[in-house]
């Protein structure tokens, strides 16, 4: 069962961060793209917690195939069709290195954060699917083997004292494992929604308070940075990794706010939903497809050229997300028939 309200703040973001991207000089309320994905990190968690409460057989091939499926449906198409537009050096060893290391999950943002594996491929935002899919991976194994009434305070330790560790030793490893408990958030949210029809604020309290002590030990790393007479930056290593925590943390406290509200004025997004459905593609291929696109420069008329580059967009997105990934999902049902 599809809930609204995250459905449209879902396609919301999405819009938010490709028009964000598309402007090449964008006002300053565009300018938070980054804040926009990790609202996408606490809808995560809520919708694959909310999904798999639901879901019948909770095997592990049976998570991973769906995981595998929703994501590698609309990534792999985005990939050819990006190379085929950029055409890479195919005889560049660092381009095969590059995308074996997309395909497995291992790319981030190497101009703003550091130690990263591999860089991005075609798309600096395919970072977030780095985190994204890892989180699944770590969610299900975690979720069988601890007990349910440890889970929480357990990521939320291990979110602190990886937080501790990126400080001094700022890694791929150890940043992954401090952005979980942003992820966990949302987890938190979902179970509490699906036992009391609302969300209550004691129940994402552990999540909530290592964001926070999160938030602090960024804080104080980022101004022992400064103290060494680096230059800080908004968009980089270490005030980054401060903005997506206290996004994260503002995000929730807003949240429970606009619930206790009764979410006056929600509606108004409604709308949004209609990209919801898309919302994935447009993410992940809006930057080779349309806002860093010059493949029909030669058309000589940026206005025809930018309306070109985004029919090609909502077409691939259609392609992929609406038909290629139903299809593929269609076919898995009737291998493993789950959900009711």
């Amino acid at each position: 069962m599809k809930l609204w309200k995250l459905e449209a703040i879902r396609g919301l973001a999405a819009l938010y961060v490709a028009i964000g991207h598309t402007v090449h000089e964008p006002i300053f309320i565009l300018r938070f793209g980054q804040e926009a994905v990790i609202v996408f990190f606490l809808i995560s968690g809520f919708v694959i917690e909310y999904s798999h409460h639901y879901t019948k057989d909770k095997s592990f091939k049976n998570f991973f195939m769906r995981r595998f499926t929703r994501i590698y449906s609309v990534f792999i198409p985005m990939l050819i069709i990006a190379a085929a537009i950029v055409q890479p050096n195919l005889a560049d060893w660092c381009f095969w290195k590059t995308l074996a290391g997309n395909l497995l999950m291992l790319q981030d943002f190497e101009a703003v954060k550091p130690n990263v594996i591999v860089p991005t491929l075609f798309a600096s935002a395919l970072w977030s699917l780095h985190y994204e899919w890892w989180f699944y991976m770590i969610y299900h194994p975690f979720c069988s083997q601890v007990r349910r009434n440890r889970q929480s305070l357990l990521i939320a330790a291990s979110s602190i004292l990886s937080a501790l560790i990126y400080a001094y030793f700022p890694h791929a490893a150890p940043r992954l494992l401090m952005y979980f408990v942003i992820w966990w958030a949302g987890v938190d949210l979902a179970r509490s929604y699906i036992s009391h029809g609302r969300v209550r604020a004691r129940d994402v309290f552990p999540s909530g308070l290592s964001i926070v002590v999160v938030t602090a030990i960024l804080l104080w790393g980022a101004f022992t940075y400064y103290k060494t007479g680096a230059t800080i930056k908004f968009g980089i290593h270490p005030i980054l990794e401060l903005r997506h925590f206290f996004a994260a943390g503002v995000t929730l406290m807003a949240a429970l706010i606009w619930q206790k509200a009764k979410w006056i004025g929600f509606t108004l997004l409604k709308p949004a939903v209609i990209i919801a459905p898309i919302s994935y593609s447009i993410y992940i291929s809006h930057q080779p497809l349309l806002a860093n696109a010059t493949y029909l420069h030669a058309a000589g008329n940026t206005k025809i050229e930018y309306a070109l580059y985004f029919v090609i967009l909502l077409a691939f997105c259609w392609a992929t997300e609406l038909k290629l990934y139903p299809a593929l999902k269609a076919m898995q049902n009737r291998r493993m028939p789950d959900t009711p």
